[in-house]
């Protein structure tokens, strides 16, 4: 809005930790913080990928003083949600290891391509930590920061020095909710993409790979992702595989496949519409009076409050076209 230039992490690798020890059997948040977490975390990977759509985002378990990756870095938040109930049905044990789970996600997020974001957000529940000796989180955090990886948290229970002390050296954030409806705040205000710090990427070209929608006339034919049978398919502009879905990374040539109009909503987070004054009530035409016309919303151009108006067009809007306009357009 003041004209200044803002840099943000289009393209975004993140990997989501869910604390799944014995403290996520405790009943603060209903009915227990395990199947709280769950839900929580299946409705942010739902937006979340749907909000970034040039991103991607995987799942692993911390639980018994180990990590487990159970869902890989993906664009489906499907196939996202599917593995994370089987993860949960498993139920919480054990103690937790910060080490560990930091451990796994630089593996994971090392692979990645240099010119993404790599971020690790923590679901946190406990209120200790138990690392392997030969591996002390002072360790694992020259080789996050090598590796240029931000970690954030959102915890339900109260600060631990060592989580913010590792936030803080990564550039990431962290947060202790409140209450249910302060902790869903707080996670979903990391569906925008980050700011790009000092140390954060430079800018490059990433080639990508637009394709084109077909139609099988001679009946099904197996995708290239997930074998199974489809009438319609987008082919790869590259190898001509054929996947099921966009934005998805062709399972061939690992050539990123995404549509235009999945670019222009990542795009965006970079110029966000500026929220619109009220309108001023001497510019609302009185309804109901003789010879008068009901005053029209301009986008859904039915009668009602004309709440607010756009500076520039000077187009008044009714309070459910403002909402769709900076909530979802």
């Amino acid at each position: 809005a003041d004209g200044s230039v803002v840099r943000r992490a289009m393209v975004r690798y993140v990997l989501l930790l869910l604390d799944m020890t014995d403290a996520a059997r405790q009943p603060d948040y209903k009915p227990r913080r395990l199947e709280f977490a769950v839900d929580a975390a299946g409705r942010f990977a739902k937006k979340f990928l749907a909000e970034n759509p040039l991103a991607e985002m995987g799942l692993a378990v911390l639980r018994g003083g180990t990590c487990e990756v159970v869902a890989p870095l993906c664009t489906n938040s499907e196939e996202f949600e599917e593995r994370l109930l089987k993860a949960a049905a498993e139920g919480p044990r054990g103690r937790m290891s910060i080490a560990s789970g930091l451990l796994r996600a630089k593996a994971v997020l090392e692979d990645s391509p240099p010119y993404g974001a790599r971020e690790v957000l923590m679901i946190f529940a406990s209120m200790s930590n138990w690392d392997p000796v030969e591996s002390p989180v002072e360790g694992v955090i020259g080789s996050l920061q090598e590796k240029k990886v931000r970690v954030s948290v959102v915890s339900m229970s109260p600060e631990l020095r060592v989580l913010r002390h590792v936030c803080t050296q990564t550039e990431g954030g962290l947060s202790v909710a409140l209450d249910a409806n302060h902790f869903q705040e707080l996670l979903f205000g990391h569906v925008p993409a980050p700011t790009c710090g000092p140390r954060s990427l430079i800018p490059k070209l990433i080639r990508m790979g637009f394709p084109r929608q077909v139609f099988e006339v001679t009946g099904p034919v197996a995708c290239s992702c997930h074998l199974r049978l489809h009438s319609r398919l987008y082919m790869c502009p590259q190898c001509h595989s054929r996947v099921c879905k966009v934005p998805s990374r062709c399972p061939c040539c690992e050539l990123p496949l995404v549509s235009a109009p999945l670019v222009a909503r990542s795009f965006r987070q970079l110029r966000p519409l500026p929220a619109f004054p009220p309108a001023a009530p001497e510019a609302e035409v009185a309804r109901g009076a003789p010879g008068t016309e009901a005053a029209r919303c301009c986008g859904c151009q039915l009668p009602g409050s004309l709440r607010f108006q756009c500076p520039d067009c000077l187009g008044r809007f009714c309070e459910a076209c403002d909402e769709l306009m900076h909530g979802a357009l």
